[in-house]
């Protein structure tokens, strides 16, 4: 389904039009500019899948007119009202795919005709008139994970015949590299992002009355077994080892990202700004954090797990991408200093485009909600050129993720040694794995064992703590939020490790604590 090259060619051709649009003003002629751009805009339209054999060419399996009717009426229909759907909004400069992927953004129209178009173009590859054997990798993995071929077999037809109504059986590649069979309805993928514990698709079969009905009639479960007649094992082959390559690909070349981090991103001056927004403001961050989890589950399918589905106990996001568990990348949603990059870099794109640059400075609560708002569509409508391995802006962002991630660590390590001595125990313990839920939810990087019992702990930078009218203030000490931990801990290594019992108040975005709630 890749249309990097047709992508190529429309941005040569939008880069020709806006450069013939100058050039033509002054004339006044119009008629080439118009004629260029429906050119442009049949460019961008979803293709369809030439059929690759006979409509004759299956009869072991299904008629001829069945495939003729199935092909020409039903997938071509789907492809012309998707198009003509896309036309209306904002939607036609992505490929099949990646609306699939992000299919909560479209409307029922766009969802059942994009659908209906991609499995369509898929199932036709995965049938073929020659006589194939499962052989190879796929086999190998089939045995793995259902014990032999012919259980696979079974459990295929088992889900296919229990799918009540309209919709496909598929063979999916979870995201945990684990064979799994599993139904949708309707026109539904595994790859769309409505679906919770998809897959990558590698194999399907079409349930609809349409796919069978003239040559079948009421007898769907003797198509349902005649399927194996007509599988193209060699595609098979082809998707599974093109799903397992590209993870590996992409997963080094991800280390390499982090390593040469590119781009200038933001001033101290400027992430400190952001930060105060984040803190005084948090609807801000609020906003931020649902849009970039929504962006990542998309852009990143094949690495997202939900919550529990990677291993007990871990949340929602992104998993094995640059490094075994949880990938640093889930901490974008909360980071100001990769929101001062996306902020500065779209206003790059803004500024080309003439519309006005995003700005939080100088801005009451609700006008910074209302760029907030503006900063999330762009960042959404820009999420493939943005959220890409070839991006100077991912790029940037990754290696700040990971060294705030590495000074993160060594903080908590270094701040467990300090509270061992304030404590008076050897029992601290540092406990915030990345992505569990007592990290995630709970807030909790340590605890330690008292004569009272298990103590909770919250470890945060600071720069500095001034008394102010019989208060301390704390400043420097990064994202500040509630939590219910026990004890907030702030730590650098200069200054040490400093304790305070978790009866804080936020005042203009810093932590405010009664002097006697000071521990050390």
């Amino acid at each position: 389904m890749s249309f990097r090259k047709l992508q190529e060619r429309v941005k040569q051709l939008e880069e020709e039009i806006n450069k013939d649009v100058v050039e033509r003003e002054t004339v006044g002629e119009t008629t080439t500019e118009l004629t260029r751009k429906q050119i442009l805009l049949e460019m961008k339209k979803i293709g369809i899948e030439k059929l690759p054999y006979s409509y004759s060419a299956l009869d072991t399996f299904i008629d001829k007119e069945t495939m003729y009717v199935h092909y020409n009426k039903h997938y071509k229909g789907y492809v012309d009202k998707l198009n003509k759907a896309i036309e209306k909004r904002n939607g036609a400069d992505l490929d099949l795919e990646q609306i699939v992927k992000g299919i909560n953004r479209f409307n029922n129209s766009i969802k059942d005709n994009a659908g209906g178009a991609f499995n369509h173009a898929l199932f036709w590859k995965m049938l073929t008139p020659k006589n194939t054997r499962v052989y190879g990798p796929i086999l190998r993995k089939i045995k793995e994970d259902f014990g032999s071929y012919e259980d696979f077999k079974k459990e295929f037809e088992k889900k296919a015949k229990s799918k009540f109504g309209s919709g496909w059986v598929w063979l999916v590649v979870t995201n945990n590299d684990k064979l799994k069979i599993m139904t949708t309805s309707n026109q539904d993928n595994p790859l769309m992002n409505t679906i919770k514990f998809g897959g990558y698709p590698i194999l399907g079969l079409d349930l609809w009355e349409h796919a069978y009905y003239l040559k079948y009639r009421n007898r769907r479960d003797e198509y349902i077994e005649n399927f194996w007649k007509v599988v193209n094992w060699p595609f098979v082959n082809k998707l599974y080892l093109g799903r397992t390559k590209d993870k590996i690909k992409e997963g080094k070349i991800i280390q390499q990202v982090i390593n040469e981090g590119v781009s200038a991103g933001c001033n101290s001056k400027q992430v400190n700004t952001y930060r105060m927004v984040f803190n005084r403001n948090p609807q801000v961050k609020k906003k931020f954090m649902f849009a970039i989890m929504d962006i990542l589950k998309e852009v990143f399918a094949d690495y997202w797990f939900e919550k529990n589905e990677y291993a007990q106990g871990q949340m929602s996001g992104i998993y094995d991408y640059e490094q075994p568990g949880r990938s640093i990348i889930n901490k974008l949603n909360t980071n100001y200093t990769a929101f001062c990059t996306l902020v500065n870099d779209i206003n790059l794109y803004l500024k080309k485009v003439g519309i006005n640059p995003i700005n939080f400075i100088g801005l009451d609560e609700q006008q910074q909600l209302s760029e907030t708002d503006r900063l999330v569509r762009y960042m959404t409508e820009l999420r493939y050129r943005i959220f890409n391995l070839e991006s100077s802006t991912f790029q940037t962002i990754m290696s700040g993720l990971d060294r705030s991630n590495k000074f993160g660590d060594k903080r908590e390590i270094n701040a467990v040694v300090n509270l061992k001595n304030i404590f008076g125990t050897k029992e601290v313990y540092k406990v915030g794995e990345l992505g569990g839920v007592d990290d995630m939810i709970g807030g909790i990087d340590a605890y330690v064992m008292t004569p009272e019992g298990k103590k909770t702990m919250q470890i945060k930078p600071f720069n500095d703590i001034k008394e102010e009218g019989g208060k301390l203030t704390v400043y420097g000490s990064g994202n500040v939020k509630p939590y219910k931990t026990d004890y907030l801990v702030f730590h650098n290594d200069k200054d040490g490790t400093v304790v305070f019992i978790n009866n804080a108040e936020i005042v203009d975005g810093r932590y405010v604590f009664n002097v006697e709630d000071k521990f050390n």
